[in-house]
């Protein structure tokens, strides 16, 4: 439990900074996104960065149970498939990547989303015991 109690406060609050950083920023997140996404080198780097994270997270907390510590797992995975995805798929990713950025109401969405699921990652990281 305490393993599942760390991630929660850990990727609560990445989720909280990134998505409150893109909710400020909005516009020009989005300027800036936009070359980093179009550079297939740099789709390869995030690709091992999320490897590098995702693989340590699933070995670590690899739980499929019925309760809120399932939410860390999926995540974890999520990383982890994110990482291979941007190894194997690159102009896949590059295509999509563009095309999600360049629409605000989908991006806004997003952002909505990262800063609902930190602040629930953070209510049961601090506060679930």
């Amino acid at each position: 439990m305490e393993v599942s109690i760390f991630l929660a406060k850990a990727l609560g609050l990445y989720l909280v900074i990134v998505g409150a950083g893109m909710l400020i920023n909005g516009e020009k997140f989005r300027k800036m996104l936009l070359p980093i996404l179009k550079d297939p080198g740099m789709v390869l780097f995030t690709g091992f960065l999320a490897l590098i994270v995702g693989i340590p997270m699933v070995i670590i907390h690899n739980l499929w149970v019925m309760d809120w510590r399932v939410l860390i797992t999926i995540l974890a995975w999520l990383t982890l498939i994110k990482g291979a995805v941007r190894m194997f798929f690159p102009e896949f990713v590059i295509n999509q990547s563009t095309r999600f950025i360049k629409k605000k109401g989908l991006y806004n969405g997003l952002v909505a989303f990262m800063l609902a699921l930190g602040a629930l990652l953070l209510y049961l990281g601090y506060m679930h015991h």
